[in-house]
């Protein structure tokens, strides 16, 4: 998981809602789509110090998007692949799974740092 990837995302009916963030690796979009999914709990829940989520809640958030697709890099070829949801989310559980056998301070630090650029 290691191409350039860029996620576009519209969550709602306005042209006005839609985004895209760019990404060095599959794997930083992947901790990007957790995070956003984190930074919601938060502030639904501002008083829980430590909040937990399953695979189903996260893909239930994804499915609010009316948009939610990623392009991803592939260098034998020299152009992006449209990737749709359903990989998305497979990719989600495949990277998730992986990290399960990192120390947890590996995962800290994946977590905190995924770079991105957003534009309305």
């Amino acid at each position: 998981m290691g191409n350039h990837t860029i996620l576009l995302l519209q969550s709602g009916n306005q042209q006005s809602t839609r985004t895209y963030f760019d990404f060095n690796s599959e794997s930083e979009a992947m901790d990007h789509i957790a995070g956003l999914y984190e930074t919601r709990l938060a502030k639904e829940n501002p008083n829980a110090g430590q909040v937990q989520y399953r695979a189903e809640d996260l893909f239930r958030f994804i499915d609010t998007y009316k948009e939610f697709v990623a392009l991803v890099f592939d260098p034998s070829k020299a152009m992006y692949q449209p990737r749709d949801i359903v990989w998305i989310k497979a990719s989600l559980i495949a990277h998730f799974s992986g990290q399960q056998a990192a120390p947890p301070q590996q995962q800290q630090e994946q977590h905190s740092r995924p770079r991105s650029r957003r534009r309305h």
